[in-house]
């Protein structure tokens, strides 16, 4: 280790939480989602942010978005429920329009990956922020560590990649970590 390295730290997290908290999550995407068992699931954040110029003082509003995000790989479908930071209300799915997909982009380093929509679609894409949290998060879902749902994840992105650049669809560059 060089002088000014540093060692990672460990994400501290409360293991029980975060099991309880994933239980919770399967029990609402299995209520709104037919065979919602056949899905993979894994946490989700969206999030949006507004500047506006003020008279005295500039404001820069960032708002957080919570979803289950269920996947199928036998006919690669995609579903979000939009849910609470406790995770106690929940809303319909919404299924991701995979004929309007025409790419697949994951940025490693900030942990964030896209479904990219053809031109003209109305929307850019699908964004998904598949970080963990730990106990001491303050902005955001705490004790929420998912590294094999996310490993999964990205098989299934990586497969739909492929089944995208078969279809004469060009991708940008993969790189998984």
């Amino acid at each position: 280790m060089g002088l000014f390295s540093k060692k990672p730290k460990e994400l501290e997290y409360d293991a029980a939480d975060c099991q309880r908290k994933k239980d919770i999550m399967r029990k609402m995407w299995n209520e709104e989602v037919a065979d919602g068992d056949s899905y993979e699931i894994l946490h989700c954040t969206q999030t949006s942010s507004k500047f506006e110029k003020g008279f005295v003082f500039d404001t820069n509003t960032t708002t957080f978005y919570y979803y289950i995000v269920g996947y199928r790989k036998s006919d690669s479908k995609v579903g979000l429920i939009q849910v609470d930071r406790e995770l106690t209300q929940h809303s319909e799915p919404y299924f991701v329009d995979m004929s309007a997909v025409v790419g697949v982009t994951y940025y490693p380093k900030i942990q964030q990956a896209w479904l990219n929509y053809r031109k003209n679609y109305g929307s850019v894409g699908e964004q998904f922020n598949i970080s963990d949290s730990g106990s001491k998060t303050v902005a955001g879902m705490k004790n929420m560590v998912q590294k094999e749902e996310r490993e999964k994840f990205l098989d299934f992105l990586e497969a739909l990649r492929s089944r995208l650049e078969q279809e004469g669809h060009k991708q940008e560059k993969w790189k998984r970590s």
